[in-house]
Parts: structure tokens; sequence; C-alpha cells
């Protein structure tokens, strides 16, 4: 395979450290005249144009993005992927007034669940594939995907098996979560789970490798911060990245147990307060803010990222796509989202979809920049001004994607 050289206007996003904290997210060092040279599905080199043609040109083929924004592949860190079946009718509920909790009764991750137990693998392979793709193609290369929706023992090893089948089935690069703790099973007390999920499950899991980080889910109407405790630790005992959803709807202590857990991504963040983040300045957590829920639940406060930003907080965005709170697979959609409701330029937009989302699923050093020895995963947007990804809402930006060097 020859070498490939692409043209255009470079937002490497490169940086000394990851992930970019306060002020670095708005930083983008960019070449306006700038190319990049992959090879073998790697990035080989990345400067000013006139330079990489000397050094390569002749053995390489050109890619002209002349006057177009190049930039690394999207990095979505939370996704529940994956899901068996949509819950369309309950948005139209909530259009009517119900609450999250009212929703919970009526179906909620219980609903998903039924649907996912209830469906064979192939079907679960033949709902999700053409997902990933659409993801695929509106700029996602890397994302993570969580379990959650087994509710067993069996449920999400199959879930995490699952997981294991799309990594061979798609060209992105896929994150393993174990969301053991998302809700209590129907038909079990929650101790009984909560025991089942740390002596049972998560070993499990853990010797068949099919696990990356491990999450949990803590919500008045799911798990207390003292319930998820024993299984986070003993999780983070087998270096797994810790992962926590966290004061969504209410202000329970999940921020204060993440933080004392060094997780790598502390998730929602809609209800924390300023001593959450004065903690936060002092740690190396990610604020993974989650707009697509926001937008779909209609839901206040909005998390203030102005005020983790100022605080030199590291943030990150997703889309925390899912089939209740945020049917939202569009990276693109997320980043505008995250400029219009909660405050963020486009180029700290930019870096919380690529670096600092990368940092928090602990792929930063192969992913989420453009940088020499990483994944040749790069998108060309159809613009030149960063600012048309959140003006034009809606709009697909992605005109070319490589996925370690192959054009998709």
């Amino acid at each position: 395979m020859r070498q490939i050289i692409i043209h255009g206007k470079m937002y490497p996003l490169a940086t000394p450290h990851a992930p970019r904290r306060g002020r670095e997210m708005a930083e983008q060092s960019i070449i306006d005249d700038g190319a990049l040279v992959m090879d073998q599905g790697i990035i080989q080199a990345i400067g000013p144009t006139p330079q990489i043609l000397a050094d390569f040109g002749p053995q390489a083929t050109l890619v002209d993005a002349d006057g177009l924004i190049v930039i690394p592949g999207f990095v979505d860190c939370h996704t529940h992927l994956p899901f068996a079946g949509w819950r369309a009718d309950e948005y139209r509920q909530r259009l009517r007034g119900h609450t999250y909790e009212e929703m919970g009764k009526l179906g909620g991750i219980h609903r998903s669940s039924q649907q996912f137990n209830e469906s064979t693998d192939n079907h679960v392979i033949d709902f999700c594939e053409p997902l990933l793709q659409e993801m695929l193609y509106s700029g996602t290369t890397t994302l993570e995907m969580k379990s959650g929706y087994g509710l067993s023992v069996a449920g999400e090893l199959r879930q995490l098996r699952l997981i294991q089948d799309f990594r061979h089935r798609v060209r992105q690069r896929i994150v393993a979560t174990g969301l053991f703790l998302h809700t209590p099973p129907i038909n079990l007390p929650k101790e009984r789970w909560l025991w089942e999920v740390e002596n049972e499950l998560l070993p499990k899991a853990h010797q068949l490798q099919w696990l990356d980080a491990a999450d949990a889910f803590i919500e008045s109407t799911t798990f207390s911060p003292e319930d998820v405790e024993g299984y986070l630790r003993q999780a983070r005992k087998l270096n797994l990245n810790i992962r926590i959803h966290s004061d969504q709807f209410a202000h329970l202590g999940g921020t204060d147990l993440a933080l004392n857990l060094r997780a790598r991504g502390i998730d929602h963040l809609d209800n924390i307060n300023s001593r959450d983040i004065a903690r936060f300045e002092r740690s190396d957590s990610v604020a993974v803010l989650l707009p697509g829920a926001t937008y779909t639940l209609s839901h206040k406060p909005f998390p203030p990222a102005r005020q983790l930003i100022d605080h030199n907080i590291a943030v990150a965005i997703a889309s925390d796509f899912n089939p209740g709170t945020s049917p939202i697979s569009s990276m693109p959609l997320i980043i505008s989202m995250a400029v219009r409701f909660f405050d963020l330029s486009p180029e700290e937009a930019l870096s919380a979809s690529t670096i600092n989302a990368a940092y928090v699923l602990g792929t930063e050093r192969e992913v989420g920049s453009l940088e020499v020895g990483k994944r040749a995963d790069v998108c060309i947007l159809d613009t030149d001004t960063l600012d048309a990804i959140p003006y034009r809402a809606g709009h697909n930006p992605v005109r070319q994607i490589f996925v370690q060097g192959t054009m998709m």
C-alpha cells in the first residue's frame, strides 16, 4: 500500500499531556497549509505542506483537502451500545410531562433489558451494526460500548461477548465497559445483585479479558455511593479504569466517591456543587458532559460547564447514545448542543470530543489527536471554519473519513 498524504487545514490537537485542561481546551495549534502522512494505519508525519511533500511526495498518493479542515476522528466516550430496540413511545410520554422516574416505572432500563434478553445474538448484531456505521460516517472512529442491559450474570456476560464480536465486525476502535450496576434487577433483591456482581460477574468478566473499565449509575432510583463502592474498589484492584454516572438528577455524593477512586471519567454532573468543583480542580478526573440527555429529557439544571473549564478542569463530551434518554449517535450534533446549551466554544468542544474523550477511555496514546505514531483516524470536513460544526446543527460535516489510514 502506498503512503497517503492529506493536505488541508490541520487541527492536530497535539499536546504534551492529556487531557487538556481549562484554557488549554481552546488552544488549537492550527497548521493552515498542512499535511499528514499515513502508512500502515499509522500517522507517520505531520507538518507544513511544502516540507511534507518534499520528504514524502514522490512516493505517496495525495488527497487534496485544500481549504477544508482536517481533524482527528471523534471519540465517543459514553454510549450504551449494544441494545436491541427503541423506546420512542416513552419519548412521547415525556413530552406529555412524565418524569424520568415515572418512565422508569413504565419501562426505562428494564424495558431495554427485556428487549435485549429476548433478542437473539443475530438480531442484536443486525440492529447495532447499522448504528455503528451511522456513527462512523458522522466521524466517530473510537467509541465506548457498555453492558448494563443484561441485568443478570449471564446477560451481562453475553453483552460483553457481543461487544467483543463487534470489535471484529467494525473498523472503529471499541472500548468495553462493564456497567454492572446500572439498575437493580426486578426479580432479585438489590443486596443479592451487589453480591453476585462483586463475587461472580466482575471476576469472571475480568478472567475472560472482556473489560477495560467498570461503571456504576448512582441515583435515587438505582444505587447509592455506599452500594457501589465495594464493586468499584475491587475493579480498581484489577487495574480497570473507573467510570461513574453521577449527580444527574440529584446530588447524592457520587462525584465525591468518584474523585476518591480517581475515576477517569465522571459523567452527567448536572447537580454538582462548589465543593465538588474545588475537588475536581485538584484531580486528574475528567468531567464528561452529555448534552444529548439534557436535550432529550429537557432537563435542568445544566451541568456547570463554564465553571468547570474556568477552574482548570478537563471536560469531555459524549453522546450517551441509548434508546431511552439520548437516542442520538452524531458527535457533530452533540458538539452543536454542547456549544448551545453548555456555552463551550467550538474549539473547546473539539478538544472535549477528541483528545479528552480519548483520555477518559484510556486510549489517549492511540487516538484523539493527529500525532506521529497514533492511529491514522482522520476526518476531512466540508468546511473551512470550525464554527460550521455547531452552526449547521443536524448536518453531517464529514466529507471523507479514514480509519487506520483506509478511506471508508
